[in-house]
């Protein structure tokens, strides 16, 4: 057995939270979309953990219907699930991106179906990034940080 294995975050190495920070805004905001309760209950767990004021939204129609009457610049970052009722992440992506309104915040796709063909399909679908599920507070930094880079 292996007991000494190195943390995954040195101690001299800045926190997630803190490389996330100087990325973004004050109070930045994040858009959750997903038809699993827990799901984004633990999300915006991780979000608020990070330092982010969380809204969430149950499929991509509600979504599409909340963002449209917010503010320009509210989010920093969208994060939507694949599998939902009514419209699925790829619709909700296409859709936003055609929309006249929209300001072109980042969008990440998270499913359980993370293989390739998905990948690309929400790439082409006009996706900034791709998340695999399950996730943790560590991978949801790493892509917030990888898509605010982009901006």
């Amino acid at each position: 057995m292996i007991t000494d294995i190195p943390p995954t975050q040195p101690e001299n190495h800045p926190k997630f939270s803190d490389a996330i920070a100087k990325l973004l805004p004050s109070n930045p905001k994040a858009f959750i979309v997903d038809d699993s309760v827990p799901t984004r209950r633990i999300f915006k767990m991780m979000l608020t953990e990070l330092g982010f004021e969380v809204e969430e939204a149950v499929n991509g129609r509600v979504a599409l219907d909340a963002l449209e009457t917010k503010e320009r610049g509210r989010y920093v970052v969208i994060f939507s699930d694949i599998s939902m009722p009514k419209m699925d992440g790829f619709e909700f992506c296409y859709r936003l991106q055609q929309s006249t309104w929209y300001d072109g915040t980042p969008f990440v796709l998270v499913s359980t179906e993370s293989d390739s063909r998905n990948v690309m399909k929400g790439l082409k679908f006009g996706a900034d990034d791709f998340m695999p599920k399950p996730f943790d507070k560590e991978i949801v930094a790493q892509v917030i940080m990888r898509v605010m880079r982009n901006v």
